[in-house]
């Protein structure tokens, strides 16, 4: 039996490896996804509770509190007298804070309903939680209050169901002498020693055995016995929390409020005459600062909860299109945080490229020992050029052309990367499965999404649709902001190659049988033939004729691809189709999205209400008023309300991002911060807006508030607020 000896709070703490399997050894497995679950997040650490919000142990639906990619905590559960408590209700709202309330059930002596206990939780740069026991009986009662801690420090990868065949060594539990602190410990197989410490600040812990702290609390005349506790996360002694201030319970919550007060001041204010709308744009709005996730090279936003809170290429560009006008801040951040990690060298197990923008950043135990490719893993065929249209986006909002031009090598390296992947591909950008590494690599990235009309999946290298036509649009806006870098070469040079993309990708992708888009061409360049929402993104892009643009618009909202929610990801007459699926016949927010923005520039108008509202009426079915990752497909009119799909992530950040893209695609707005000019072309609103405010909308220097009334189908536009050299332009 080894010892480590480590110093996590000045004096010395001994650990002894725990011989004993922790849950009897067994294997890691993810069983049920779908199970309720309650989600706080707050920068790199995150709560997964289950119903009772309590974390129980050795349960294998994921619940857990999490930091870097590591479950810190694997059981978190209190007892009253050696009984479970009775949720009452529950207040999650701020997603970073939370408050529940419970009650005793029968127990010996005490009748149920007697006694109530509140938790107040929070995530600041710690995880903080205050207790309070009360009872309302007229007699005096003693109670003992049990709190149980355990944890396997299992990368995230391992609780999604990845079994290794060695892991590193768990430690026994071990407390501080004065019961004032549990310590629980991990050595990995990196050599790395993480900690978790429970430390009990007031109040302390009469006995603690084996991560079980119990408590004795007197309670009379309704007075309240008060518990805090802090929970620390500590890498080789060093506490994983940016700030390790001495401050009580009181003061972090004020600090997690005041943080996202400041962030939140600094955003576009939003708000119409419909106050559920406002309810789930605010809930997108709150969801994009629960998802920022700090990295070594700075923040970014996280993909979704819980299984992909980090930082992901292609989910950061969409997100950070989604929401320029609105929280241009935020899309800085991403822009910044993918030129950070963008590719170096050639490393075929990472799939990393020069100039490649990545997919997925992890920070556990796997990756940092080199076991999994993910330190950042570059398996992404459409990242690159969804950066490049991001930084365009900015540039229009902003004009900050300093920003822009330090960009510019890495800019110009992803264009490198591009061409030289493209001339790679025979003509078209292509991916192929790489080792430990996904087998698709478009946004659809299932096993099993790319398939032919039969259901064979097709051959790589697979060239998807959506990646030539990103191609595209990334060439096009780029040849502006290269025309007013005064590099008119490089202008001239991507106009050319956007239009010789364009004339080979109608030849090759388009069905003249089925007047519509196939998915992608296969290894042999015969083409991936079914009907999918992949081609909705060509429309978005640009990259179609007028004539072929309004024949895949009538395709799309057609019977077989609409569901009455939203476009579903793959037409129900397909082989493959499944509506409970993840890529073949679910429905996606941020899919739906793109495609509207595509059918408004298209000037189909009642097909853009139609999918608009049908994405809105599903935050407002949602009790919390969000939108999740995707839901299922069913038909509308065989259900009562949408379906979810049983892994979604909720939040997940272009879900948060996808009424704001619909809110930009109604208002129709152009910046042109470079001209100090936004453009406001034919806007148009639901008829249940009725009126829609926008208070500080920054365009470049400049700040403007705005409102828009609709009658009688009409939408009336009033500068309430200008502040700044800005023209405003509004054209019918």
């Amino acid at each position: 039996m080894t010892k480590q000896e480590m110093s996590p709070s000045k004096k010395t703490v001994s650990y002894e490896v725990d011989p004993r399997p922790l849950c009897a050894g067994m294997p890691f497995v993810l069983t049920d996804a779908a199970h309720p679950r309650m989600v706080l997040k707050n920068g790199n650490h995150f709560l997964v509770l289950n119903e009772a919000a309590q974390i129980p142990a050795c349960n294998t639906l994921g619940y857990g509190y999490y930091r870097h990619d590591t479950r810190q905590l694997s059981q978190w559960e209190l007892y009253l007298n050696g009984v479970p408590l009775s949720l009452l209700s529950s207040d999650l709202h701020k997603g970073y804070s939370a408050r529940f309330l419970y009650t005793n059930p029968q127990m010996d002596q005490i009748p149920q309903q007697k006694i109530t206990l509140k938790r107040k939780l929070v995530l600041s740069h710690h995880l903080w939680e205050q207790i309070s026991v009360q009872s309302f009986a007229k007699e005096d009662y003693e109670v003992e209050l049990e709190m149980k801690f355990q944890n396997d420090f299992a990368d995230m990868f391992e609780v999604r169901g990845l079994n290794l065949n060695s892991r590193g060594e768990r430690m026994k539990p071990t407390s501080k002498s004065d019961n004032s602190a549990i310590y629980l410990a991990y050595q990995g197989s990196d050599g790395i020693l993480l900690e978790s410490i429970i430390e009990f600040l007031g109040n302390k812990p009469f006995e603690i055995n084996d991560g079980c702290a119990k408590f004795k609390l007197k309670l009379s005349d309704r007075k309240a016995a008060t518990l805090t506790l802090r929970i620390d996360n500590r890498m080789d002694t060093v506490s994983m929390a940016a700030s390790d201030a001495e401050i009580d319970f009181n003061e972090a919550r004020q600090n997690a409020d005041d943080n996202f007060k400041q962030w939140r001041i600094n955003s576009t204010h939003l708000e119409t005459a419909n106050e559920l709308f406002n309810l789930s744009i605010e809930r997108s709005i709150n969801d994009f600062y629960i998802l920022r996730q700090a990295t070594p090279k700075g923040f970014g936003i996280g993909a979704g909860l819980p299984w992909y809170a980090s930082v992901f290429g292609r989910d950061s560009a969409i997100a950070g299109i989604q929401a320029v006008p609105y929280i241009p801040f935020m899309a800085r951040e991403s822009i910044e945080i993918l030129a950070a990690y963008q590719g170096k060298k050639n490393d075929p197990f990472k799939a990393e490229e020069e100039g490649k923008i990545m997919h997925e950043l992890r920070l556990g135990e796997l990756a940092r020992s080199g076991q999994i490719p993910h330190s950042p893993y570059y398996g992404t065929v459409d990242a690159t050029q969804l950066w490049l249209i991001l930084i365009c986006e900015y540039f229009k909002w902003t004009a900050d052309l300093d920003f822009v031009s330090s960009l510019w090598p890495a800019v110009k390296a992803a264009l490198s990367y591009l061409n030289k992947a493209e001339a790679q591909g025979g003509g078209y950008i292509r991916y192929s499965a790489t080792k430990n590494g996904l087998r698709n690599q478009g946004w659809k990235d299932s096993d099993d999404c790319i398939m032919h009309f039969d259901g064979s999946l097709a051959e790589e290298p697979i060239a998807i649709l959506e990646a030539q036509a990103y191609l595209y649009k990334a060439r096009k806006e780029l040849a502006e902001l290269s025309d007013l870098m005064g590099q008119s070469r490089l202008a001239e040079t991507l106009t050319k190659d956007a239009q010789d993309l364009k004339e080979r990708f109608l030849k090759d992708f388009w069905m003249p049988t089925e007047r519509y888009l196939c998915l992608a061409l296969d290894k042999y360049d015969h083409q991936v033939g079914v009907i999918s929402s992949n081609a909705g993104h060509a429309l978005w892009s640009g990259i179609l004729d007028r004539e072929q643009g309004n024949a895949v618009a009538d395709r799309l909202i057609g019977n077989d691809m609409y569901s009455g929610w939203g476009i579903r990801t793959l037409s129900e007459k397909c082989s493959s189709f499944n509506p409970i699926s993840y890529h073949n016949g679910s429905v996606w927010p941020h899919d739906n999205a793109i495609i509207a923005d595509g059918m408004r520039k298209l000037g189909r108008i009642d097909d853009f209400m139609k999918i608009l509202n049908g994405i809105v009426e599903i935050s407002m079915n949602d009790d919390d008023h969000r939108l999740p990752e995707l839901l299922s497909g069913f038909e509308r009119e065989a259900t009562l309300k949408p379906v979810n799909y049983p892994v979604s992530c909720s939040p997940q950040a272009w879900a948060a991002g996808s009424l704001l893209h619909m809110l930009s695609s109604c208002l129709n707005f152009q910046a042109d911060a470079k001209n100090k000019s936004i453009r406001i072309i034919n806007p148009i609103l639901p008829e249940w807006f009725e009126t829609f405010t926008l208070r500080g909308l920054r365009i470049g220097d400049a700040s403007l508030s705005l409102a828009f009334e609709t009658q009688e189908g009409a939408t009336f536009t009033k500068v309430l607020r200008k502040s700044g050299n800005l023209k405003v332009i509004v054209e019918a």
